[in-house]
């Protein structure tokens, strides 16, 4: 069973009144974009339409999108129509499997219309598929959207599939942690990102591989500074993160996903800096 909640603007009159809904169905598809003069890399945006989602209060309403760069989210907006008062829209920006990258929050007033614009930091990998979230908080909303569904765009409110989109967009900047490490360098630390890499090869060993359910990480030098390990499917849909600071020789980190996982082969990545080792674990 679909639900749809997909009205006309007309029909959003229900719950709003005439005057203020009728007032903006010549403006849907004309109004420029809040993003087509900054200098991003790349917006991800849903198409204008002419129909209109109801978002009531503490209703959820997810949107899927494939992120257009290597890099992270810088701006975010949605497009509404009408508000019944005054209240707050939350932005979350999660993975695939549902791991929060990133969220913000913007105030909105009574009878606002236009795009409800936030910052909204979040690493994305070219390519990969996102979900962005929005959820009201008191107070309703009407969101612009299209009944028709966009090719690899799902929606879904409050856990039920949409027949359609609502209209988004999300400004990506490039991020190429390579050129930003040689920029801050002088030519004799030319070959340092490689010979890093291969050091930070020996500080760390994973076991048991193949494992089971779960497996550990144990760090055999001491690291400065953040130091992140990610489990990541092939796909590169991330699994499992964990986050430690200044790591000492003999730190061990668990691995103990919580979804369900296949048997097979899957990638760690550890991070430390502009560091970067991967290799490969299998499950049983």
């Amino acid at each position: 069973m679909k639900l749809k909640q997909f009205f006309t603007l007309a029909a959003a009159t229900l719950f709003f009144g005439a005057g203020a809904a009728f007032a903006q169905t010549a403006s849907f598809s004309a109004t420029a974009g809040p993003f087509d003069n900054l200098p991003h890399d790349c917006v991800t945006k849903t198409q204008s339409g002419s129909q209109v989602l109801l978002l009531n209060s503490n209703d959820v309403v997810t949107q899927s999108f494939s992120a257009c760069t290597e890099g992270e989210t810088s701006k975010i907006y949605a497009m509404i129509k009408q508000t019944s008062g005054d209240g707050q829209l939350h932005f979350y920006i999660e993975d695939s499997r549902g791991e929060l990258l990133g969220k913000t929050t913007v105030v909105v007033k009574d009878g606002f219309s236009g795009p409800a614009i936030a910052k909204l930091n979040a690493k994305v990998e070219n390519g990969m598929r996102y979900n962005l979230k929005l959820v009201a908080s008191n107070v309703d909303l009407i969101l612009e959207g299209r009944y028709t569904a966009e090719p690899g765009t799902d929606l879904h409110l409050n856990g039920w599939k949409l027949d359609g989109t609502i209209s988004t967009a999300i400004g990506l900047k490039h991020i190429n942690e390579i050129d930003a490490v040689h920029a801050d360098r002088n030519d004799s630390y030319g070959n340092q990102p490689t010979m890093r890499g291969t050091e930070l090869a020996s500080t760390f060993s994973t076991y048991p591989n193949p494992f089971s359910n779960e497996f550990t990480v144990e760090f055999e030098k001491d690291l400065k500074g953040q130091t992140i390990v990610v489990l990541l499917d092939l796909m590169g849909n991330v699994i499992h993160r964990e986050v430690r600071t200044n790591v000492k020789s003999g730190d061990r980190v668990n691995i103990n996903p919580r979804y369900f996982l296949n048997a097979g082969a899957y990638a760690v990545r550890v991070i430390n800096e502009e560091r970067v080792f991967n290799t490969t674990i299998m499950k049983h």
